[in-house]
């Protein structure tokens, strides 16, 4: 049957049964649950708990702008607790890295969790930790971005239905959830199950973007006595802004299972709700360079004669403004003219915004140019970032993948070389000091981590080069002798 005359035939339904009449979209809706099982069998579903294994994958982490879906978390079993009727959920995984990284993971127990609007993380020690506002938000998509869950949403009364629609052979709906959430449900025109939900969302670096939560395999679930049956996805993937966040392949459903007690202990439901902060301590490492600590990601100032540099703007509006204000206080008579960064992993590249914001110009690997093109190009209408709230164009340039950058000013000097054929990403760059002897580098070595997979690709790339380097200046760790770095690289040999 084609759409028009779905929604014709719903419509002369309705004219018939007079008041009784309802709206095309709630006949989807209605539609839809009978598919699963029924509309009774919907509504009689408290709970459910989920359990089996899949992938998560570090967004923004992959070797080059363009490759998907990056690196990832192999999740060797999970279980997802949820509780509807209090609006609760609680998600455990045993998770072991897939990649090359200083603080690898085998089988370590990862816990999120939300209650209301209380989302917090439950560490391997059994740290408790409130989270975000804003991963709150997100956290409580979770409830709606499941067939079960949205159903029971769409059904509650205050709830709003809307723009019945066809896309590419699929029934659309619009849904508002009494708080005034809105996601749209996709629903296959010949079983009537549904194939996606999406909703709006924010990420810092992404800006405003769709999360999507998509469904295949169904399969019956027992549950709510011996009649009553749920056909539910047993695969289900999730998505941000196009690309793989989770993967999860579903071994067993429990409906109304026991999902035990899900509130928020007192150490997050008591705690104060984190706002971004930054802590900038500041180091001179040699006259006119310093080492701008506080937080896990660092920065580097450089002082020129006519204006000052700043080495990466890591993470957030936050961290990056904090830094930009130091330096800037640091020097108050030059200004700041160029950023370098040192390779695009959203953790490193997070302030970029900010920094041009600023009036930054910036400095990168020339695989990065479309990237951050793209970036201070996107929309942040969600949750305005600094750039949104102060547009200015991006003043980009690049360092070539087979030379060096250099830039020079009054005997003072730094050298970017690309770092070739690492492990860890194609777009990274270490800064070289040729008169202090002194290098810059980012992540691929961490002083005091547990591995250090990349650190002999550094110093390969640093004696290919001839750098004559004293000491080295990390974005992770503190300043060390290039002994260290040494004798780091003839540890993990002699470990292999």
């Amino acid at each position: 049957m084609g759409f028009r005359s779905y929604v014709v035939l719903l419509l002369s339904v309705g004219l018939m049964s007079g008041c009784a009449q309802q709206t095309p979209e709630m006949q989807l809706i209605n539609d839809v649950a009978e598919a699963m099982g029924g509309m009774r069998t919907v509504e009689d579903t408290e709970s459910l708990v989920i359990d089996g294994s899949g992938s998560t994958f570090n967004i923004g982490q992959n070797r080059t702008p363009e490759e998907t879906p990056g690196v990832r978390h192999e999740i060797s079993e999970f279980t997802r607790k949820v509780d509807f009727v209090n609006g609760r959920w609680r998600h455990e995984q045993l998770r072991t890295t897939n990649y090359l990284t200083g603080r690898p993971a085998y089988d370590q127990r990862h816990i999120t969790a939300l209650d209301g609007d209380v989302a917090f993380d439950v560490a391997s020690d059994d740290t408790i930790e409130r989270v975000s506002s804003l991963e709150a938000k997100n956290r409580k998509d979770s409830l709606y971005h499941n067939p079960v869950g949205l159903i029971k949403a769409a059904i509650a009364e205050g709830a709003t239905t809307s723009s019945l629609r066809q896309e590419s052979g699929q029934n659309v709906v619009d849904v508002m959830t009494v708080d005034g959430d809105q996601y749209t449900l996709y629903v296959d025109a010949e079983t009537q199950l549904p194939t996606k939900i999406t909703s709006a969302r924010y990420n810092s670096n992404l800006g405003d973007v769709t999360f999507e939560t998509e469904f295949d395999a169904y399969g019956e679930t027992g549950g709510l006595g011996f009649e009553a049956r749920l056909t539910l996805p047993r695969k289900i993937t999730r998505k941000l802004d196009g690309l793989v966040a989770a993967e999860y392949i579903i071994s067993n459903v429990a409906v109304n299972g026991d999902v035990g007690d899900l509130s928020a202990p007192e150490e997050a439901s008591g705690a104060e709700t984190p706002t971004p902060s930054a802590n900038v301590s500041v180091e001179e490492v040699s006259t006119g360079i310093w080492h701008l600590t506080g937080q896990s990601h660092h920065s580097v100032l450089v002082e020129f004669p006519e204006y000052l540099v700043l080495i990466e703007a890591p993470q957030n509006d936050t961290r990056t403004l904090a830094v930009i204000e130091e330096a800037r206080e640091l020097q108050p008579e030059k200004s700041l003219r160029y950023v370098i960064n040192t390779h695009h992993h959203f953790d490193h590249s997070g302030g970029i915004r900010a920094a041009v914001s600023e009036g930054l110009t910036v400095i990168t690997h020339e695989l990065n140019r479309a990237f951050f093109e793209d970036i201070v190009g996107r929309q942040h209408t969600v949750l305005p970032d600094a750039l949104a709230m102060n547009s200015q164009p991006l003043a980009i340039e690049t360092v070539p993948g087979d030379d060096r950058y250099v830039l020079e000013s009054g005997g003072q000097s730094l050298e970017i070389y690309p770092i070739l054929n690492s492990p860890h990403g194609d777009t990274l760059l270490m800064v070289y000091f040729p008169r202090e002897r002194l290098l810059v580098e980012a992540d691929v070595f961490s002083p005091g981590s547990p591995a250090a997979p990349f650190a002999a690709n550094l110093l390969e790339n640093i004696e290919e080069n001839n750098l004559r380097v004293n000491r080295v200046i990390p974005i992770h760790g503190d300043v060390v002798d290039f002994s260290e770095l040494e004798e780091t690289v003839k540890a993990e040999g002699s470990s292999q």
